[in-house]
């Protein structure tokens, strides 16, 4: 198993550029680290790794052997996990990258069932709406919106996100209803996103392009929920978010024929062919709870 050990850090080393964090990743001295590496090219008597200041990179026969390390390692996660799939108990811990929102509403709720089903499973999962680099910083699997740039990660699509515009009944009594998407440069539009956004609203083949202009800009789709709900202005938001607001009235839709093109929720995660059980079980659990028709959508229109 020794031998093991020393593939699966050569691996983590490989993927992290650095001897430092493959050993944060791997619970590991950054020594026991370099020793494991120094006995492994000194078992195949061929150098693997180049080292400099600023990062560690595969010579070419390093890159060969990673390769090599890489399905070799998977496999035989991949035969632990059969096993560990007839009791459908997995151990040890899952690692996620979350969005903040959805996060949130949507996953922490079922969480604890999916503890009761794998109580032997941890979960360390972070909040956030940044790209994590899902390899190189030791996630399992991350959830992500929207789509995504080619990789060679693999993203399985597990729901389609409904963007909507809407408002409260308080804003539109005191501003009016917005009856075509130029009206919306008239009005108050709450925006999501640091950046400067684009609304790209479609109604059959039309399509329109806004700059939206308003009194308020956050990176947090729930407080802009919140000022909507107060009469702030008109938002642009995902149906997981402002589904519940509409359902009770605080929101009411504007511009319905008009609407941006939906969004996926993806699984990312970097093999294709082998899937640890942990990962397998959780895109299931997940899969299932959020099959469609989406219960978040249910009353939105």
């Amino acid at each position: 198993m020794e031998q093991f050990s020393a593939m699966r850090t050569f691996v983590k080393v490989v993927e992290s550029q650095s001897f430092t964090k493959a050993a944060a990743q791997l619970g590991i001295s950054v020594a026991m680290t370099s020793k494991l590496m120094q006995q492994l090219e000194e078992s195949l008597s061929t150098r693997l790794l180049s080292r400099t200041t600023r990062r560690v990179t595969p010579t070419e026969a390093g890159h060969f052997y990673y390769q090599r390390c890489v399905a070799l390692l998977a496999e035989l996660e991949e035969t632990h996990s059969q096993l560990t799939r007839h009791s459908q108990q997995p151990q040890g811990t899952l690692r996620l990258s979350v969005p903040m929102d959805f996060g949130y509403l949507h996953l922490s709720p079922i969480l604890p069932e999916f503890r009761a089903r794998y109580p032997d499973l941890n979960l360390d999962i972070d909040y956030s709406d940044r790209r994590v680099a899902l390899v190189e910083e030791g996630f399992d699997l991350a959830l992500r919106i929207g789509h995504l740039p080619d990789s060679s990660l693999v993203a399985r699509p597990l729901a389609m996100m409904r963007i909507l515009l809407c408002a409260s009944p308080t804003y539109l009594a005191r501003h009016g209803t917005p009856l075509t998407p130029e009206d919306l440069r008239q009005h108050d539009c709450l925006v999501y996103g640091l950046s400067q956004p684009e609304w790209v609203l479609r109604r059959g083949e039309e399509r329109v392009l806004l700059k939206p202009k308003g009194p308020l800009r956050t990176n947090n789709g729930v407080a802009l929920t919140r000022a909507a709900i107060d009469g702030m202005g008109i938002i642009l938001q995902p149906s997981f978010i402002v589904g519940e607001p509409l359902r009770r009235g605080e929101l009411v839709p504007v511009l319905g024929a008009w609407q941006p093109e939906p969004m996926p929720l993806c699984a990312i995660y970097p093999h294709r062919r082998f899937v640890s059980a942990k990962v397998r079980l959780f895109i299931d659990f997940i899969e299932q709870r959020f099959a469609a028709p989406h219960y978040w959508d249910q009353g939105t229109g």
